[in-house]
């Protein structure tokens, strides 16, 4: 009596097993992807955050130029630093007379 031995061969697959192998793989990977540490909502919400500084960036360098003219238009013009030191600080030339008005 003669004993063969038996060769493993493994059953084809069926439709539904290959779907079900399908879904045990790609829904974890996709899960990875999406809410991972370097997916897909987190690169929106950087972006986001990103487009938000941008913003306020330009925000910022806007009032910047705006305080330099301010500054480059009070060296150049005497009469407007004169009318600030009157208003804001209260002075007054040498000879000058102040009569204060109750409001």
């Amino acid at each position: 009596m003669r004993l063969f031995r038996r060769r493993f061969r493994p059953k084809p697959l069926t439709m539904r097993r290959r779907t079900l192998l399908l879904v045990a793989v790609a829904l974890p990977v996709l899960a990875i992807a999406t809410f991972g540490s370097r997916g897909v909502l987190r690169r929106v919400q950087l972006e986001s955050q990103a487009s938000e500084t941008r913003d306020q960036l330009n925000i910022e360098r806007a009032k910047s130029d705006s305080l330099r003219h301010e500054i480059s238009r009070y060296k150049a013009d005497t009469t407007t630093i004169e009318r600030l030191a009157r208003e804001r600080y209260g002075m007054v030339r040498s000879g000058e007379i102040i009569y204060r008005v109750p409001e």
